[in-house]
């Protein structure tokens, strides 16, 4: 069985939300994130969240872990086939969930939240929170008048862009200013297994 080590608040919910949406079976190893260690020496194999344990696999980094969830155990769900003309989008918007869009809003947290010294930094955080608006300026182009980010259905892309948005919509980064993102946010936090991922550990 797979097994899951899961914290509140970190990047294990994108997984945990995958596997609810694909029904797979799974084990939650709990834990707690150590704020004192935000970058690793979290309780984990990897020092870090989430990481999956599959027999012989042990695999940290969550967009790892989404792409070999969905390549061992999908069975074709939730991924564009490959050729199909759905596909680049869906590589595109995986990707960018993290390698962009998420690194702003990382920035912002590591200076506001962990940082210690926030009016130290505060032209940086400043700085953070414009970039971080850019991005989602993005994100409110692509989904205007969709409901996912490659087609017509959820996808692995939108698993990766909707933990994203959580966390800029917890740190108050999204908000009304982006309209067709929030919409979009508020649709996938709807889905039961989101709402079941995100309450994971917190009852």
């Amino acid at each position: 069985m797979l097994q899951l080590y899961f914290a509140p608040l970190t990047r294990a919910i994108r997984i945990k939300w995958l596997l609810e949406e694909l029904g797979i079976e799974h084990e939650i190893i709990p834990r707690q994130f150590d704020r004192a260690a935000p970058y690793a020496g979290q309780d984990t194999p990897s020092g870090r969240y989430p990481v999956l344990h599959d027999g012989d696999v042990v695999l940290s980094e969550s967009g790892a872990v989404v792409q070999y969830i969905l390549e061992t155990y999908g069975n074709g769900r939730l991924q564009p086939a490959i050729g199909s003309i759905e596909r680049a989008a869906y590589l595109y918007w995986f990707h960018y969930s993290e390698a962009s869009a998420a690194v702003p809003i990382n920035q912002y947290v590591g200076l506001a939240v962990y940082g210690g010294e926030a009016d130290k930094y505060a032209d940086m955080i400043e700085r953070a929170r414009q970039n971080t608006d850019r991005i989602l300026s993005k994100v409110e182009a692509a989904i205007r008048g969709r409901s996912f980010l490659a087609g017509d259905a959820l996808t692995g892309a939108d698993i990766m862009m909707g933990f994203t948005l959580w966390s800029a919509r917890m740190l108050k980064l999204l908000d009304e200013r982006h309209p067709e993102t929030l919409r979009y946010f508020n649709e996938l936090k709807a889905r039961p297994a989101f709402a079941k991922a995100l309450a994971e550990g917190r009852s």
